[in-house]
């Protein structure tokens, strides 16, 4: 009978990380505080483009002429700014009117203003004008926080690239 063996030196020390790793996997929360802070910027750009990359739907004549009598330099979507501020959390009703839900597995972000639906959906006699908007670009961006806040829990808690310690890392 023949018996390879084959020892690592450090092996416990490997399992270890590797099992702290794991446990890090079973908590989100760290990263989606991350994701919560570029969702509220994104949310600052759409209102200051008035929609992007999909553009808000113009005001009828009608009500464009009232708000202009009644809350002149208003822009579209920002009557009161209560919408804008539950999302971007620039507004003294925002702690009120935000949605940040963050757990260890999930985590969900937006505002519970009343009419935030009518607006994002559109109703028979008012367009949608999309206050929230996600593109590829912003989905993959937010995959990348993701894999990078991964990639780093992993060396900091089995070293180097995988484990191997002491080396140059992945290039």
């Amino acid at each position: 009978m023949v018996t390879i063996a084959i020892e690592t030196v450090g092996e416990e020390r490997f399992i270890h990380g590797f099992n702290r790793y794991v446990a890090d996997m079973e908590d989100f929360s760290e990263v989606f505080e991350v994701l919560g802070k570029d969702f509220w910027k994104l949310e600052e750009k759409i209102f200051d483009a008035e929609g992007t990359p999909d553009a808000f739907a113009p005001l009828s004549p009608r009500y464009k002429k009232w708000k202009d009598e009644h809350f002149p330099g208003r822009r579209i979507m920002e009557l009161r700014g209560r919408l804008r501020g539950a999302l971007t959390g620039t507004h003294q009703a925002a702690s009120q009117d935000t949605i940040k839900k963050i757990g260890k597995k999930a985590a969900e972000y937006g505002a519970k203003v009343p009419y935030i639906h009518r607006h994002q959906m559109g109703t028979g006699g008012m367009p949608a004008r999309k206050v929230v908007q996600l593109t590829e670009q912003d989905k993959t961006r937010w995959a990348r926080i993701i894999q990078r806040w991964s990639f780093e829990k992993l060396q900091a808690r089995v070293g180097g690239p995988y484990g191997m310690r002491g080396s140059q890392g992945l290039r």
